[in-house]
């Protein structure tokens, strides 16, 4: 079967673009597109794509939060030798799908370190005549380095046919973290939130509906980052009103095994600590209170779930994308915000006891009204793409 479309994503640390790229693919195949699924990060245990082909890359992942430095799955620097080869090998796969489409995520907004292979993929692409799409999420990385705005405009306007945005220009338009934006308004659609619809992922037994929310679920995303959250958890709890009910703190595949089990050593108890589990969703709508990172799947599975949420956005460097979201929402009523600079056992323990009030009444969640529709919506955006490249061929053979 020929491959319609070759979906490019790199995750450098944590996993919220790969995720985020799972569902995009999943709803593409629902919509009877063949998707090659394309991925350079490490592999990630339990990851869903459904019926689309997976195909791994020797994997790539930043050093630390500054996305500086690349290393392989050796925790090695790669040097240009390594990545003379990783780019054979994905102009080699994309020769062989032979796509109709090439959807990138994140570049030119993002992924610049990736440029020794995107730029002959990009190259490849146009020399082969077909549409070139990017995705990208609703708040960009704030850019400091002079000319850097520019720099995307410029690649945008001649390399990519198309943009989506998975968000709403009603909550939050890219104006906000990339002012250029409107420069590229006649290429740009906004899709939406991409959120998992599957409601089976959601569904608990009649009993369960019938139950009130009980314990606290604490997740790190990723885990590269999740030392400082787990830290504070560690010891918040016995200082909370809910220190009686379970607790269970999920922790990603990129933390180390080590530093896994240093934390799991020390849980106290009535805390459960476990990697990542694959039904994150049902666990959320059980919880009374779920305690995480704002990462941009997380905080809409919060949403989704009306799950009462206290987030601790990543803001290492110049990483402001989770704050921004994370305090817009914290305006509107949706979650409780602690800054990364605040956080402490104590300061999380206080914020719990006002979140729960009395433990028993639990805390109103206002309800947020934004499309959540982003991954069907990328989907018929794109097979409307792909009808048209079809005529476009078929009308050039006469």
């Amino acid at each position: 079967m020929s491959t319609d479309v070759f979906l490019y994503v790199q995750h450098l640390l944590g996993i919220g673009h790969l995720r985020r790229a799972s569902l995009l693919a999943k709803a593409m195949n629902k919509k009877g597109l063949n998707v090659l699924f394309v991925t350079g990060g490490r592999p990630v245990p339990n990851l869903d794509v459904g019926e689309v082909e997976l195909c791994q890359l020797p994997p790539l992942h930043a050093a630390d939060d500054s996305f500086k430095v690349l290393m392989n799955i050796e925790n090695q620097v790669v040097d240009d030798s390594w990545k003379e080869k990783r780019k054979d090998i994905l102009l080699q796969k994309f020769n062989e799908a032979d796509p109709k489409m090439l959807l990138l995520e994140m570049f030119p907004f993002g992924r610049r370190q990736m440029r020794f292979e995107l730029d002959p993929l990009i190259s490849l692409a146009k020399e082969k005549g077909i549409p070139i799409v990017t995705s990208i999420r609703d708040i960009l990385t704030t850019h400091k380095t002079p000319g850097k705005g520019e720099w995307i405009i410029d690649r945008v306007k001649k390399d990519i046919d198309h943009v989506l945005v998975h968000g709403d220009s009603s909550f939050i338009p890219l104006e906000a973290s990339f002012p250029l934006a409107d420069q590229l308004a006649d290429k740009i659609s906004y899709t939406g939130y991409v959120v998992e619809s599957d409601t089976g992922n959601l569904a608990c037994s009649t009993e369960q509906e019938r139950s009130p929310r009980h314990g606290v679920l604490v997740s790190a995303g990723g885990g590269a980052v999740a030392q400082p959250l787990a830290e504070a958890v560690l010891h918040a709890k016995e200082l909370s009103k809910l220190k009686d009910v379970p607790w269970r703190l999920l922790l990603g595949n990129n933390l180390p095994e080590e530093d896994f089990k240093a934390i799991t050593d020390r849980a106290p108890k009535g805390m459960t600590v476990e990697r990542n589990r694959p039904d994150f969703q049902r666990l959320l709508k059980a919880s009374q209170l779920s305690i995480s990172q704002a990462g941009y799947n997380t905080v809409l599975e919060i949403l989704t779930t009306s799950t009462p949420a206290i987030v601790v956005p990543f803001s290492a460097d110049t990483q402001s994308e989770q704050t921004a979201r994370a305090e817009k929402l914290e305006k509107l009523g949706a979650l409780k915000v602690i800054s990364e600079k605040l956080l402490s056992p104590t300061y999380l323990a206080q914020a719990i006891d006002a979140m729960v009030g009395d433990a028993t009444t639990g805390h109103p969640v206002n309800k947020v009204d934004i499309r959540m529709n982003g991954a069907e919506n990328s989907a018929n955006i794109v097979y409307k793409m792909i009808q048209a490249q079809n005529t476009r061929e078929s009308n050039a053979r006469g």
